[in-house]
């Protein structure tokens, strides 16, 4: 496994990603960023960590969907409807190629490099923080 740090792109890097689907969750997702080993997007939905999901990127972009598994949820904001809004952190299964960096490193978007997975969020320490 390539032990580089993995380096986060902003939406804004991979215009061939026209939307993002979260299955078996349904709806849209929103990217926020995204790097070779995870990504951030904002959906309308309350996720539990540990939970498996399949990202799926809408467009061009190569790997179409990566399983994926989130690492975090918060609340990002507040609609204008009323309706929270989350940011999911999800930590792939495996290292995709996001730029000429990762596939320089030999990184390729067919064959992937694991990543270690998220199994027990048991044993993590808990944080307390009071964010209101």
């Amino acid at each position: 496994m390539n032990e580089r740090a993995s380096r986060r792109h902003l939406a804004a890097s991979f215009p061939e990603i026209r939307g993002v689907r979260l299955a078996p969750l349904g709806g849209d997702a929103t990217l926020v960023n995204l790097s070779s080993t995870g990504v951030l997007v904002e959906c309308a939905s309350r996720v539990s960590v540990g939970t498996a999901l399949t990202v799926t990127f809408e467009g061009t972009f190569t790997p179409s969907s990566v399983v994926s598994r989130v690492t975090r949820c918060e609340v990002s904001g507040i609609a204008g409807d009323g309706s929270l809004r989350f940011h999911l952190g999800m930590a792939f299964d495996r290292r995709i190629a996001v730029d000429e960096d990762d596939k320089a490193a030999g990184l390729e978007t067919d064959v992937m490099a694991p990543v270690l997975p998220v199994t027990d969020t048991a044993s993590w320490p808990v944080l307390l923080r009071n964010r209101w």
